[in-house]
């Protein structure tokens, strides 16, 4: 099977199956415990991975699986300032839009210290580590193979933007809250920044982690209503420059990497 064909299986998999546990696995209209949201959340969050690995399964044998696990979770030394640029971005991006959202008067409390361990373990085994291995460890490079890597940076986000589209509809899910252009935008724009950073570095998705955990766990910190229009574009006001500053590198790089041919002497 062809990469692009792989690609195109992984999506069609991947909607079908997380669009419909979206309906089957509803939780209560109101969820009494975090439990009442996470059994059906953590089955949706964690499809990409499973499919992603059970398509390397059935497509290329039980050894590719562990290759393609070892190398989503390589490390290189030159990776190191991509994994901190990784963590930064969405931080930056949170503090400036936050700071926009309560400047407008649409601030909230920041969580309570208390809560903090249980909010940041819930980002760990929810969509900042479920999503990676299947959105850009598997498909990106397989897109990349056919758009190029800037072509593929952009389908992806868009696609894994869309992807988000359930939870807005879903009893319990944060997404209720927020205004739906604006934080799909913020999470399209999002994605292109983790496709680079995937690139940059050698197609790890620790980098990818690092950035989708910071960005999740900001959101957590509170400190502006979800509903806060002003603070979702503002960050799709950063997140946008980030994607344009970083496609623009990228076209950059590859012009720079373009073998050279020789022009005959007149």
């Amino acid at each position: 099977m062809s990469p692009i064909r792989q690609a195109g299986v992984f999506l069609a998999m991947l909607f079908g199956v997380t669009w419909t546990l979206g309906v089957l696995l509803r939780p209560p209209a109101a969820p009494q415990n975090v439990w009442d949201v996470l059994a059906p959340l953590l089955p949706t969050v964690w499809a990409p991975t499973i499919i992603a690995l059970a398509l390397v399964r059935l497509t290329q044998g039980a050894r590719e699986v562990r290759e393609e696990i070892k190398a989503r979770l390589s490390y290189s030394g030159g990776s190191a300032r991509w994994l901190v640029l990784a963590g930064i971005v969405p931080i930056l991006a949170y503090v400036i839009a936050v700071v926009t959202a309560r400047s407008a008067g649409e601030g909230a409390p920041f969580i309570p210290t208390a809560a903090l361990p249980m909010m940041i373990g819930l980002q760990f085994v929810t969509g900042a580590v479920g999503e990676e291995s299947g959105w850009r460890g598997f498909l990106l490079p397989r897109l990349g193979q056919r758009f190029g890597e800037t072509g593929a940076a952009w389908t992806m986000a868009l696609l894994w933007s869309l992807w988000h589209v359930p939870a807005y509809f879903t009893p319990g899910m944060p997404h209720q809250l927020m205004p739906m252009l604006p934080s799909l935008l913020s999470v399209a724009l999002l994605g292109v920044f983790l496709a680079f950073v995937f690139n940059r570095a050698g197609q790890s998705v620790l980098a990818t982690i690092a950035a989708h955990l910071s960005f999740n766990v900001m959101l957590g910190f509170g400190g502006m209503r979800l509903s806060s229009a002003s603070f979702w574009w503002a960050l799709a006001g950063v997140f946008g420059a980030v994607a344009v500053l970083t496609t623009m590198q990228s076209r950059s790089r590859r012009l720079r990497d373009a073998p050279v041919t020789a022009t005959p002497s007149s």
